[in-house]
Order: C-alpha cells, then structure tokens, then sequence
C-alpha cells in the first residue's frame, strides 16, 4: 500500500496539525516519535517545512513517526505528547556554515544563535525549556538546523531540487540522521 493510500498517511496539502499521522507506536515502552519542522511558507525560513514534507514522504512507512509542520515551536503542544514520547525538531538556522549544513543538536547544545532557530513567538530555547519543566518528552529531545542560503528570500527555490536546500549528499546526510535517531529509540 503506498503512503498516500495508507490510514493517517501523508496530506501533501496539510499544514501544521500534521503531514504524516501513523500511530502503532502508541502501546510502545519507549512512546511515538514526533518529527516537527519549523517554519513559514516564505524564504529560507521554509527549510524546515520543506524538511517536513521530504522527510514525511521518504518515511511515510514507518508507524512509529508522526511528521508535520509548525508555525511556531509551541504549536508543538497542539499534539497529545506524552512523557515517553521523543521530539526532533527541524529547523532553518544562520551562521552555522555553508547553505545546507546540517548541525545536530540537544538542547543544552544549542548555540546562544540558535535561540533565533525559530523567530516565532516564544523562542526555540524557551519552549524548549517549558518542555522541560512539563516532564515532556523524557525518551529525548533533538533539533537539526539546516543552514540557509545567506540570499534566502520569498523566492528561494524548494522542491525542484533533491531536498530542500539540500544537495544530494547534503539530503542523504539529513536521512541519515534521522533513521539514526528514530531506531536509536
């Protein structure tokens, strides 16, 4: 059964309440993995929507991922989270390296830059934080920045190329790094 044709499988159209829905890891010990990009429709701030979407469809199989795209980093209490659950969060970042650098991150890892991952209402770095201070998200939390283009504007070009923003090898990096992270839980 392809993704599309499969129960809670990928909306293409859908935008923040999820692109990629498969719960058959809810009776799991170590809970659901969430996949969330960050983002907005406009310039290089679409990296982590557009990340979403790759990454929703080339993992539409897997039943233990939910993929979907936030506005804003607390958009990701729209979802039921449980304690056992595990987070990666994509997101565009600068200053980081060349366009399509791929930086992997905890929490406590983050650049004091990397606060500004996400301008959108409360910041990456406090909503990160009340995750915390909630119990959320016990089995783990990571965040992926993509660097953008430093020339990134409502312009930029996104799926007529391998991943967004991303070179071949820069989208197989990308890939990689989140089946690494999805069974390492």
């Amino acid at each position: 059964m392809s993704c599309e044709n499969k129960p809670g499988g990928n909306d293409p159209g859908a935008t923040g309440a999820g692109l990629a829905k498969q719960d058959g890891a809810a009776g799991r010990p170590g809970g659901h993995a969430y996949l969330f990009g960050l983002g907005s429709p406009h310039g290089g701030d679409r990296l982590g929507w557009l990340a979403a979407e790759w990454l929703g469809d080339a993992l539409c199989e897997r039943d233990d991922l939910t993929v979907a795209r936030l506005d804003q980093p607390v958009d990701l209490f729209l979802h039921a989270v449980t304690p056992r659950d595990r987070l990666l969060l994509v997101d565009a970042m600068r200053g980081q390296g060349p366009p399509g650098t791929l930086k992997v991150f905890a929490p406590a890892e983050l650049p004091n830059a990397a606060a500004r991952l996400s301008s959108h209402g409360l910041d990456l770095a406090s909503t990160l934080a009340l995750v915390e201070a909630l119990g959320l998200f016990r089995a783990g939390i990571r965040i992926i920045g993509i660097e953008m283009p430093a020339e990134a504007g409502h312009d930029m070009p996104g799926h007529e190329i391998t991943a967004p923003g991303l070179d071949e090898a820069q989208a197989r990096r990308l890939h990689a790094a989140v089946l690494g992270w999805l069974d390492a839980g």
